[in-house]
Protein backbone atom coordinates (compact mmCIF):
# COMPACT_ATOMS: atom_id res chain seq x y z
CA UNK A 1 0.00 0.00 0.00
CA UNK A 2 0.96 3.64 -0.48
CA UNK A 3 0.53 5.17 2.98
CA UNK A 4 0.82 8.89 3.78
CA UNK A 5 1.02 10.37 7.28
CA UNK A 6 0.32 14.10 7.56
CA UNK A 7 2.25 15.79 10.39
CA UNK A 8 1.96 19.43 11.49
CA UNK A 9 5.74 19.50 12.09
CA UNK A 10 8.67 17.11 12.59
CA UNK A 11 10.10 18.49 15.82
CA UNK A 12 11.14 16.22 18.65
CA UNK A 13 7.95 15.08 20.40
CA UNK A 14 6.22 11.91 21.51
CA UNK A 15 3.53 12.14 18.84
CA UNK A 16 6.02 12.61 16.02
CA UNK A 17 8.25 9.80 17.27
CA UNK A 18 5.24 7.47 17.55
CA UNK A 19 4.41 8.16 13.91
CA UNK A 20 8.01 7.51 12.90
CA UNK A 21 8.05 4.17 14.74
CA UNK A 22 4.95 2.98 12.90
CA UNK A 23 6.15 4.37 9.57
CA UNK A 24 9.46 2.49 9.83
CA UNK A 25 7.78 -0.83 10.52
CA UNK A 26 5.22 -0.39 7.76
CA UNK A 27 8.07 0.47 5.39
CA UNK A 28 9.94 -2.69 6.49
CA UNK A 29 6.86 -4.72 5.57
CA UNK A 30 6.99 -3.57 1.97
CA UNK A 31 4.63 -0.61 2.03
CA UNK A 32 5.52 2.71 0.43
CA UNK A 33 5.31 5.13 3.36
CA UNK A 34 5.58 8.92 3.12
CA UNK A 35 5.55 11.49 5.91
CA UNK A 36 4.42 14.93 4.78
CA UNK A 37 4.81 18.13 6.79
CA UNK A 38 4.44 21.85 5.90
CA UNK A 39 7.27 24.33 5.61
CA UNK A 40 5.13 26.96 7.33
CA UNK A 41 3.87 25.64 10.69
CA UNK A 42 0.12 25.41 11.16
CA UNK A 43 -1.42 28.17 13.27
CA UNK A 44 -3.41 25.69 15.39
CA UNK A 45 -6.02 28.32 16.14
CA UNK A 46 -3.67 31.03 17.42
CA UNK A 47 -4.63 34.66 16.83
CA UNK A 48 -2.50 36.53 14.32
CA UNK A 49 -1.67 39.12 16.98
CA UNK A 50 -0.32 36.59 19.47
CA UNK A 51 3.26 37.85 19.29
CA UNK A 52 4.77 34.94 21.21
CA UNK A 53 3.20 32.31 18.99
CA UNK A 54 3.92 34.32 15.85
CA UNK A 55 7.59 34.53 16.82
CA UNK A 56 7.64 30.81 17.51
CA UNK A 57 6.08 30.15 14.12
CA UNK A 58 8.74 32.23 12.37
CA UNK A 59 11.50 30.43 14.29
CA UNK A 60 10.11 27.00 13.36
CA UNK A 61 9.87 28.07 9.71
CA UNK A 62 13.55 29.05 9.72
CA UNK A 63 14.44 25.73 11.36
CA UNK A 64 12.38 23.88 8.74
CA UNK A 65 14.40 25.57 6.00
CA UNK A 66 17.58 24.23 7.61
CA UNK A 67 16.27 20.70 8.14
CA UNK A 68 17.85 17.90 6.21
CA UNK A 69 15.68 15.23 4.63
CA UNK A 70 15.91 13.01 7.69
CA UNK A 71 15.69 14.03 11.37
CA UNK A 72 18.95 13.67 13.27
CA UNK A 73 17.19 12.43 16.42
CA UNK A 74 15.52 9.40 14.82
CA UNK A 75 16.64 6.80 12.27
CA UNK A 76 13.74 7.23 9.86
CA UNK A 77 13.43 4.81 6.94
CA UNK A 78 10.22 6.15 5.37
CA UNK A 79 10.27 9.02 2.89
CA UNK A 80 9.85 12.47 4.39
CA UNK A 81 8.41 15.23 2.23
CA UNK A 82 8.43 18.92 3.11
CA UNK A 83 5.72 20.84 1.23
CA UNK A 84 4.98 24.58 0.95
CA UNK A 85 1.55 24.02 2.52
CA UNK A 86 -0.80 21.09 3.12
CA UNK A 87 -2.90 22.10 0.12
CA UNK A 88 -4.00 19.09 -1.92
CA UNK A 89 -1.77 19.91 -4.89
CA UNK A 90 1.33 19.06 -2.84
CA UNK A 91 0.10 15.78 -1.38
CA UNK A 92 1.07 12.50 -3.13
CA UNK A 93 -1.64 10.12 -4.33
CA UNK A 94 -1.95 6.97 -2.29
CA UNK A 95 -4.10 4.19 -0.85
CA UNK A 96 -4.23 5.39 2.77
CA UNK A 97 -3.80 8.89 4.22
CA UNK A 98 -3.65 9.62 7.94
CA UNK A 99 -4.25 12.90 9.79
CA UNK A 100 -2.36 13.03 13.09
CA UNK A 101 -3.46 16.30 14.74
CA UNK A 102 -6.80 18.13 14.78
CA UNK A 103 -5.68 20.83 12.30
CA UNK A 104 -4.46 18.22 9.80
CA UNK A 105 -7.84 16.44 9.95
CA UNK A 106 -9.50 19.35 8.13
CA UNK A 107 -6.94 19.13 5.33
CA UNK A 108 -7.25 15.36 4.94
CA UNK A 109 -11.04 15.62 4.90
CA UNK A 110 -10.85 18.10 2.01
CA UNK A 111 -8.68 15.91 -0.24
CA UNK A 112 -10.02 14.01 -3.23
CA UNK A 113 -10.26 10.23 -3.22
CA UNK A 114 -6.95 9.85 -5.09
CA UNK A 115 -5.04 10.72 -1.92
CA UNK A 116 -6.25 7.52 -0.26
CA UNK A 117 -8.74 6.18 2.27
CA UNK A 118 -8.94 8.75 5.04
CA UNK A 119 -7.99 8.11 8.67
CA UNK A 120 -7.66 10.34 11.71
CA UNK A 121 -5.18 9.19 14.37
CA UNK A 122 -5.23 11.79 17.22
CA UNK A 123 -2.87 11.20 20.14
CA UNK A 124 -4.81 13.39 22.59
CA UNK A 125 -8.02 15.36 23.11
CA UNK A 126 -6.22 18.30 21.59
CA UNK A 127 -7.97 21.26 23.18
CA UNK A 128 -4.57 22.06 24.71
CA UNK A 129 -3.34 23.21 21.29
CA UNK A 130 -6.52 24.38 19.54
CA UNK A 131 -9.91 26.05 20.03
CA UNK A 132 -12.41 23.69 21.66
CA UNK A 133 -15.06 24.11 18.96
CA UNK A 134 -12.63 23.41 16.11
CA UNK A 135 -11.13 20.38 17.87
CA UNK A 136 -14.57 18.98 18.66
CA UNK A 137 -15.78 19.34 15.08
CA UNK A 138 -12.97 17.07 13.82
CA UNK A 139 -14.68 14.08 15.45
CA UNK A 140 -17.74 14.64 13.22
CA UNK A 141 -15.64 14.55 10.05
CA UNK A 142 -16.13 11.43 7.89
CA UNK A 143 -12.69 10.04 8.73
CA UNK A 144 -11.99 6.63 10.28
CA UNK A 145 -10.75 7.37 13.77
CA UNK A 146 -8.00 5.45 15.59
CA UNK A 147 -6.67 6.14 19.10
CA UNK A 148 -3.84 4.86 21.29
CA UNK A 149 -5.50 4.84 24.72
CA UNK A 150 -8.65 3.58 26.41
CA UNK A 151 -9.48 6.93 28.01
CA UNK A 152 -9.44 8.75 24.65
CA UNK A 153 -11.54 6.07 22.97
CA UNK A 154 -14.12 6.29 25.76
CA UNK A 155 -14.15 10.10 25.66
CA UNK A 156 -14.67 10.38 21.91
CA UNK A 157 -17.31 7.64 21.73
CA UNK A 158 -19.24 9.01 24.71
CA UNK A 159 -18.93 12.75 24.02
CA UNK A 160 -19.28 12.70 20.24
CA UNK A 161 -21.28 9.51 19.65
CA UNK A 162 -18.97 8.14 16.99
CA UNK A 163 -17.14 4.88 16.42
CA UNK A 164 -13.43 4.72 17.27
CA UNK A 165 -10.94 1.98 16.38
CA UNK A 166 -8.45 0.82 18.96
CA UNK A 167 -6.90 1.44 21.30
CA UNK A 168 -3.63 0.74 19.52
CA UNK A 169 -1.14 1.50 22.31
CA UNK A 170 2.29 2.91 21.69
CA UNK A 171 5.10 0.43 22.07
CA UNK A 172 8.65 0.65 23.32
CA UNK A 173 11.58 0.52 20.93
CA UNK A 174 13.57 -2.11 22.83
CA UNK A 175 16.50 -1.73 20.44
CA UNK A 176 16.92 1.73 21.93
CA UNK A 177 15.43 1.57 25.41
CA UNK A 178 16.88 -1.31 27.41
CA UNK A 179 18.63 -1.91 30.71
CA UNK A 180 22.40 -1.79 30.24
CA UNK A 181 23.43 -2.79 33.77
CA UNK A 182 23.00 -5.96 35.78
CA UNK A 183 20.36 -6.09 38.48
CA UNK A 184 18.37 -3.24 39.98
CA UNK A 185 20.74 -2.00 42.64
CA UNK A 186 20.56 1.71 43.42
CA UNK A 187 23.13 4.36 42.60
CA UNK A 188 24.99 6.33 45.24
CA UNK A 189 23.57 8.86 45.78
CA UNK A 190 20.11 7.79 44.63
CA UNK A 191 19.06 9.62 41.49
CA UNK A 192 15.52 10.89 40.87
CA UNK A 193 14.67 12.05 37.35
CA UNK A 194 12.00 14.30 35.81
CA UNK A 195 11.52 15.01 32.08
CA UNK A 196 11.09 18.80 31.95
CA UNK A 197 8.55 20.43 29.63
CA UNK A 198 7.32 24.04 29.56
CA UNK A 199 3.66 23.13 29.14
CA UNK A 200 1.78 23.81 32.38
CA UNK A 201 -0.27 20.63 32.09
CA UNK A 202 2.91 18.58 32.24
CA UNK A 203 2.83 19.25 35.99
CA UNK A 204 6.44 20.33 36.42
CA UNK A 205 5.78 22.23 39.63
CA UNK A 206 4.09 19.18 41.13
CA UNK A 207 7.05 16.99 40.22
CA UNK A 208 9.54 19.45 41.71
CA UNK A 209 7.45 19.84 44.88
CA UNK A 210 7.37 16.05 45.22
CA UNK A 211 11.15 15.94 44.95
CA UNK A 212 11.58 18.68 47.56
CA UNK A 213 9.38 16.68 49.95
CA UNK A 214 11.58 13.63 49.43
CA UNK A 215 14.79 15.70 49.69
CA UNK A 216 13.79 16.89 53.16
CA UNK A 217 13.51 13.28 54.30
CA UNK A 218 16.53 12.00 52.36
CA UNK A 219 18.99 14.90 51.81
CA UNK A 220 21.47 12.83 49.82
CA UNK A 221 19.19 12.18 46.80
CA UNK A 222 20.03 13.96 43.55
CA UNK A 223 17.61 15.62 41.14
CA UNK A 224 18.19 14.89 37.44
CA UNK A 225 16.29 17.10 35.01
CA UNK A 226 16.33 16.57 31.27
CA UNK A 227 14.44 17.99 28.30
CA UNK A 228 13.74 21.67 27.74
CA UNK A 229 15.52 24.43 29.66
CA UNK A 230 13.71 24.79 32.99
CA UNK A 231 11.62 27.91 33.56
CA UNK A 232 12.58 30.41 36.25
CA UNK A 233 9.28 30.20 38.15
CA UNK A 234 9.49 26.42 38.36
CA UNK A 235 13.12 26.47 39.44
CA UNK A 236 12.28 28.71 42.39
CA UNK A 237 10.78 25.58 43.97
CA UNK A 238 14.25 23.98 44.06
CA UNK A 239 16.36 27.15 44.38
CA UNK A 240 17.94 25.94 47.60
CA UNK A 241 19.16 22.70 46.01
CA UNK A 242 22.66 23.09 44.57
CA UNK A 243 23.38 19.64 43.11
CA UNK A 244 20.82 19.56 40.28
CA UNK A 245 21.98 17.80 37.13
CA UNK A 246 20.49 18.91 33.79
CA UNK A 247 20.64 17.43 30.28
CA UNK A 248 19.19 19.43 27.38
CA UNK A 249 17.01 17.45 24.96
CA UNK A 250 18.84 14.11 25.08
CA UNK A 251 17.87 11.54 22.47
CA UNK A 252 18.89 8.10 21.20
CA UNK A 253 21.73 6.56 23.25
CA UNK A 254 22.05 9.61 25.51
CA UNK A 255 18.43 9.29 26.55
CA UNK A 256 18.77 5.56 27.22
CA UNK A 257 21.87 6.09 29.33
CA UNK A 258 20.10 8.82 31.24
CA UNK A 259 17.13 6.58 32.05
CA UNK A 260 19.58 3.87 33.10
CA UNK A 261 21.25 6.29 35.51
CA UNK A 262 17.99 6.83 37.42
CA UNK A 263 16.70 4.97 40.43
CA UNK A 264 13.29 6.66 40.39
CA UNK A 265 11.50 8.42 37.54
CA UNK A 266 8.72 10.93 38.33
CA UNK A 267 5.98 11.60 35.75
CA UNK A 268 3.79 14.39 37.22
CA UNK A 269 1.47 15.29 34.31
CA UNK A 270 -2.02 16.69 34.88
CA UNK A 271 -3.22 15.00 31.70
CA UNK A 272 -1.71 13.22 28.71
CA UNK A 273 -2.71 11.75 25.40
CA UNK A 274 -0.63 8.66 26.02
CA UNK A 275 2.56 9.28 28.01
CA UNK A 276 5.61 7.50 26.59
CA UNK A 277 8.33 8.41 29.14
CA UNK A 278 7.19 6.08 31.96
CA UNK A 279 7.32 3.13 29.54
CA UNK A 280 10.84 4.07 28.47
CA UNK A 281 11.99 4.48 32.06
CA UNK A 282 10.51 1.09 33.00
CA UNK A 283 12.29 -0.54 30.06
CA UNK A 284 15.57 0.89 31.36
CA UNK A 285 15.09 -0.40 34.89
CA UNK A 286 13.93 2.70 36.77
CA UNK A 287 11.13 2.54 39.35
CA UNK A 288 8.29 4.77 38.13
CA UNK A 289 6.19 7.15 40.21
CA UNK A 290 3.44 8.61 38.01
CA UNK A 291 0.08 10.30 37.94
CA UNK A 292 -2.89 8.40 36.55
CA UNK A 293 -3.12 10.16 33.19
CA UNK A 294 -3.28 9.17 29.53
CA UNK A 295 -2.57 5.50 28.94
CA UNK A 296 -0.90 4.95 32.32
CA UNK A 297 -3.83 2.74 33.36
CA UNK A 298 -3.36 0.73 30.14
CA UNK A 299 0.33 -0.08 30.65
CA UNK A 300 0.80 -0.19 34.44
CA UNK A 301 -0.53 -2.25 37.33
CA UNK A 302 -0.74 0.28 40.19
CA UNK A 303 1.24 -0.78 43.22
CA UNK A 304 2.92 -3.60 41.32
CA UNK A 305 4.68 -2.17 38.26
CA UNK A 306 4.53 1.53 39.22
CA UNK A 307 3.27 3.75 42.03
CA UNK A 308 0.30 5.68 40.66
CA UNK A 309 -1.44 8.72 42.17
CA UNK A 310 -4.15 11.20 41.11
CA UNK A 311 -2.97 14.20 39.06
CA UNK A 312 -2.54 17.61 40.71
CA UNK A 313 -1.74 16.08 44.10
CA UNK A 314 2.01 16.68 44.60
CA UNK A 315 1.84 15.57 48.24
CA UNK A 316 0.71 12.08 47.22
CA UNK A 317 3.33 12.03 44.47
CA UNK A 318 5.97 12.97 47.02
CA UNK A 319 4.82 10.32 49.48
CA UNK A 320 5.21 7.69 46.75
CA UNK A 321 8.78 8.84 46.10
CA UNK A 322 9.50 8.68 49.84
CA UNK A 323 7.96 5.18 49.98
CA UNK A 324 10.56 3.96 47.47
CA UNK A 325 13.42 5.77 49.19
CA UNK A 326 12.68 4.39 52.62
CA UNK A 327 12.29 0.79 51.43
CA UNK A 328 14.98 -0.36 49.01
CA UNK A 329 13.37 -3.78 48.59
CA UNK A 330 10.14 -2.06 47.54
CA UNK A 331 11.96 0.18 45.06
CA UNK A 332 13.71 -2.82 43.52
CA UNK A 333 10.44 -4.77 43.38
CA UNK A 334 8.64 -1.97 41.54
CA UNK A 335 11.58 -1.48 39.17
CA UNK A 336 11.90 -5.17 38.33
CA UNK A 337 8.14 -5.74 37.97
CA UNK A 338 7.81 -2.70 35.70
CA UNK A 339 10.78 -3.82 33.63
CA UNK A 340 9.24 -7.26 33.04
CA UNK A 341 5.67 -6.05 32.50
CA UNK A 342 6.49 -3.42 29.89
CA UNK A 343 8.06 -6.05 27.61
CA UNK A 344 4.64 -6.92 26.17
CA UNK A 345 4.17 -3.44 24.68
CA UNK A 346 5.95 -3.69 21.34
CA UNK A 347 5.76 -1.52 18.25
CA UNK A 348 5.56 -4.66 16.10
CA UNK A 349 2.30 -5.68 17.79
CA UNK A 350 0.81 -2.22 17.33
CA UNK A 351 1.94 -2.18 13.69
CA UNK A 352 0.24 -5.56 13.18
CA UNK A 353 -3.06 -4.08 14.35
CA UNK A 354 -2.68 -0.88 12.34
CA UNK A 355 -1.76 -2.80 9.18
CA UNK A 356 -4.86 -5.00 9.58
CA UNK A 357 -7.05 -1.90 9.76
CA UNK A 358 -5.44 -0.43 6.65
CA UNK A 359 -5.61 -3.73 4.73
CA UNK A 360 -9.28 -4.23 5.59
CA UNK A 361 -10.09 -0.80 4.19
CA UNK A 362 -7.81 -1.25 1.20
CA UNK A 363 -9.41 -4.57 0.19
CA UNK A 364 -12.84 -2.94 0.07
CA UNK A 365 -11.73 -0.56 -2.65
Amino acid sequence: MRITFILPSIGLSGGVRSTYELANRLQDRGHNVSIVYPLIPLRLGAKWYNIRQLAGKCLRTVKNLKHTKKPNWFDLKADIIRVPTLAERWIPNGDVIVATLWATAYYVNSYEREKGEKFYFPRHYETWCGPVDLVNKTYALPLRKIVTSTWLKDLIERKFNCSVLGPLPNGVNFNLFYKDRDGFDCHSPKRVGILYRHLKWKGMQDGLKAFVMAKKEYPSIQLVLFGEEPGCNDMKIVENIDDIEFHRLPYKEKLRKLYNSLDIFIFPSHHEGFGNPPMEAMACGAAVVTTNVGAVSDYTVPGKTALVSPPKEPEVLGQNVIRLLQDEKERKRIAESGYKYIKQFTWDKTTDDLEKIFRKTYKRQ
